[in-house]
């Protein structure tokens, strides 16, 4: 059996060995060569409608929360329990204040010890109970917004047709889904794994009124009953329908504010008017 200073040792480097790693790596660079490409598009798109007036577009915004999401999902791969109970254990003697300065002390100062220290800030034996109380406030209040924010079927019908009666409202709806079509389908024919993972339907767009029952119902999920994600394709059009009125109706039907949200969150690209020319001599 390990004791003292070797065995703080080994529980410190126990949280290493994770199971994610070398498909954390590959999912990563991945992220990283999907947004190079899509800054590049960008940019050359600017560049040739010669208006450098206009701002720089938005060059892959959602970077950072995939790189948040991919670091999330490889520290959860830590092997983490065996590490927490012997911290708590060797901590349960101390009021709950102390316990984390304790642990902190009997870590090597370096790398390994701040990782291992990281692992314990949120456990019932270390957490401060007000802070987790807050948390968890804070989440359940997002958590409230999220299921506000999931349209159902009659939501969505009042805002197709609250949508058709605005101006642009129709041809800017189309032209979005058009675009996301357009991404999608460029995407998956890039990638030879996602032709046979996922194939994305065919392009639908609105005709009118009449057509918003047949529209969502068009709008169904895949053939494994829920919308299915994979690296380098996009959710399914039910999703892209869902973000588009939640801009809607976030921006109370006003479409110029609902195409400029998009535009920033790169959902839509931005149409570059020619401005007219100035006469000389006037």
């Amino acid at each position: 059996m390990i004791h003292s200073d070797e065995k703080v040792r080994q529980m410190a480097r126990s949280l290493l060995p994770s199971k994610n790693r070398e498909a954390s790596r590959a999912a990563r660079a991945h992220i990283h060569r999907a947004a190079r490409k899509e800054v590049r598009q960008e940019l050359a798109l600017w560049l040739r409608c010669n208006d450098l007036d206009e701002d720089v577009p938005p060059c892959a915004p959602w970077e950072d929360a995939a790189i948040r999401r991919q670091v999330n999902w490889r520290q959860s791969g830590d092997k983490v329990k065996p590490f927490i109970r012997w911290a708590t254990a060797r901590t349960r003697h101390l009021p709950r204040e102390h316990r984390r300065s304790h642990v902190r002390g009997l870590l090597p100062k370096s790398v390994i010890g701040e990782h291992a220290l990281g692992h314990l800030e949120r456990t019932p034996a270390f957490e401060d109970p007000v802070e987790a109380a807050w948390r968890n406030r804070y989440w359940l209040r997002q958590r409230q917004q999220r299921k506000g924010a999931l349209l159902d079927r009659g939501e969505q019908a009042r805002l197709l047709r609250a949508l058709l009666l605005e101006p642009e409202g129709h041809r800017t709806f189309n032209r979005y889904l058009r675009e996301r079509y357009t991404v999608t389908g460029t995407l998956n024919g890039e990638s030879p794994a996602n032709r046979k993972l996922a194939q994305v339907p065919s392009h639908r767009p609105l005709l009118g009124v009449h057509d918003v029952e047949p529209f969502l119902d068009s709008l169904q999920p895949n053939a494994w009953g829920s919308h299915f994600h994979t690296w380098g394709t996009l959710t399914p059009p039910l999703d892209w329908v869902r973000w588009f009125l939640q801009r809607f109706k976030a921006h109370r039907g006003h479409i110029p504010s609902v195409r400029a949200a998009l535009e920033a969150e790169g959902l839509l690209r931005r149409v570059v008017t020619a401005r007219p020319r100035k006469t000389h001599g006037r």
